[in-house]
């Protein structure tokens, strides 16, 4: 009888052995709990795949993303040299405000300073409007240009004919002048000038005289006892009174006001 509980013992621990063994290499019908380790994030440090690789990081690790290169700006453009259209009066006056445009034509060898008329067409043009000195800069390649312009409503631009200009290498600078006619002369006459100045009674009624005139500049007195001569300008409201004679105006002022180089005899040398 003790021999066979001693048997059945040992059975039972035998097959409890076995159970444990089973478990522990995962035969059960039960999943063992999560390992701890699985959930750590790996941080990858090396060499990230290629497009072609079709690797896949495992889940839960952190891949570095990785930035293509940035692709090197651009050269600068061709255009260096600059192409100065300036709109002048034949005295060397600002025409401000006009439209002007510049036409590259091809075929032209600019070296040669010669536009084969009939035998080139416009490849390229730029616009622009002349500022309050009557300058437009436009920054153009080398080569053979012509330029025009859009004369303002009773302006006078002087006939001359095809503009052209020529770039011969880059970092150039090139001028090209389109020329107006000067303006007619302003009115100098006594009764002009007196009319838009607010003069007394006793000098309106008295003889007058101007006695210079140039640039909407005069010199104009009254036959009166005393000093009646004056310095008047016009402006686009009319006649007005620069100066009263005497005054201690100094020429230095005066020419930085636009006197002109005749009347420096009325003023201070100082």
């Amino acid at each position: 009888m003790a021999m066979g509980m001693r048997g059945v013992v040992e059975r039972i621990v035998v097959l409890a052995a076995v159970a444990v063994v089973a478990v522990a290499c995962g035969g059960g019908n039960e999943s063992s709990p999560p390992s701890r380790e699985r959930s750590a994030v790996v941080t990858n440090t090396g060499t990230a795949p290629g497009p072609s690789s079709h690797a896949r990081a495992p889940q839960g690790t952190t891949v570095p993303s990785v930035q293509a290169p940035e692709a090197p700006p651009s050269g600068p453009p061709p255009e260096h040299s600059a192409l100065i259209i300036k709109t002048l009066t034949i005295s060397g006056g600002a025409v401000p405000d006009v439209p002007v445009t510049v036409r590259l034509v091809q075929p032209c060898d600019p070296a040669l300073h010669d536009i084969p008329v009939g035998e080139t067409a416009e490849v390229r043009h730029w616009t622009g409007s002349t500022d309050r000195d009557g300058t437009t800069t436009f920054s153009v390649p080398v080569g053979c240009y012509v330029f025009t312009m859009d004369p303002p409503p009773g302006s006078s631009p002087v006939p001359e004919g095809m503009h052209s200009a020529f770039v011969t290498a880059p970092g150039q600078i090139v001028s090209g002048v389109l020329r107006f006619e000067d303006p007619a002369p302003l009115p100098c006459t006594a009764e002009a000038i007196v009319d838009d100045l607010d003069v007394p009674p006793y000098l309106a009624a008295a003889r007058v005289t101007v006695s210079e005139c140039e640039g909407g500049w005069a010199v104009i007195v009254w036959d009166v006892p005393g000093d009646s001569q004056r310095i008047v300008v016009r402006n686009p409201d009319g006649w007005t009174t620069y100066v009263y004679f005497p005054h201690d105006v100094c020429w230095t002022e005066a020419v930085a006001d636009g006197v002109p180089t005749r009347l420096q005899r009325y003023f201070l040398t100082c």
